[in-house]
């Protein structure tokens, strides 16, 4: 089966409150779970040697994942996670399915967005692994100038910028993936569009396909992302302990 690492409350041995129902679901399922505290770092009930060990918990930067796998062995790598959970590790693969995007750093982000701006009206601005909520939609430079500010974005740090597009009315799915196959909640199939994304993306283990529909009805990726730090969004627990992670506990096995 697999080991599970979850989150310890800050220099404890217990178990982050938040973090109770996926333990429960790791149990049934017959995992083992095992406690991390990323405030020390410590890792609390070492995971089995024979089984491979997966974390999910709060979202890690580069420096915590590394400070993780240097504990334990992890079925997904540093590389691996960096791979999903940052654009910059995912966007190449999948640019002909999401929309046109590029890369700069803060302090020189202001071409990139004008050129977006003099075709749309707008853009998307976010960072790397997350957005910065309704300010990251931007109709001028001075609101890039302002969102800056607001969430203190260092000069270096790297922005996701994008083209603007116009969705449809309808909630983005979540399909959860295991190297070439994905898994959508109560079973809906990947848009066909968008299925060579997994082959594009079969080197990770586990990874999260967010897909929205364009107002005129085309399947798009709106971002990638790592599955051990990925919410469940409209998946029920059960469903993806039992339908998910028993696939990464099968394939890891073979």
């Amino acid at each position: 089966m697999l080991n599970i690492i979850l989150p310890s409350l800050p220099y404890s041995r217990a178990l982050d409150p938040m973090w109770a129902a996926e333990a429960a679901e790791a149990r049934r399922l017959g995992c083992q779970v095992c406690l991390y505290d990323a405030e020390q770092p410590r890792l609390y009930q070492p995971p089995a040697v024979a089984w491979p060990t997966l974390y999910r918990g709060w979202m890690l930067g580069e420096p915590e994942y590394r400070q993780l796998a240097a504990l334990t062995p992890l079925l997904v790598s540093p590389a691996q996670y960096l791979a999903s959970h940052y654009a910059t590790g995912w966007y190449a693969a999948v640019a002909p399915l999401t929309p046109r995007s590029v890369f700069a750093p803060a302090a020189e982000a202001a071409p990139a967005v004008a050129d977006f701006l003099r075709a749309d009206g707008r853009c998307f601005v976010k960072g790397l692994a997350k957005s910065f909520g309704a300010d990251s939609v931007v109709t001028s430079l001075a609101d890039v100038a302002a969102l800056l500010r607001k969430h203190d974005v260092a000069p270096g740090e790297q922005l996701f910028i994008r083209e603007f597009v116009a969705l449809a009315d309808q909630p983005e799915e979540r399909f959860f993936a295991v190297r070439g196959a994905a898994f959508g909640a109560s079973g809906q199939p990947l848009p066909a569009r968008l299925r060579p994304a997994l082959a594009a993306l079969q080197s990770r283990w586990l990874y999260t396909v967010d897909v929205a529909y364009t107002a005129g009805g085309e399947a798009i990726i709106i971002e990638i992302g790592d599955g051990q730090v990925s919410d469940t969004k409209e998946w029920q627990l059960a469903e993806l302990y039992h339908t998910v992670l028993r696939q990464v506990a099968e394939q890891a096995g073979r």
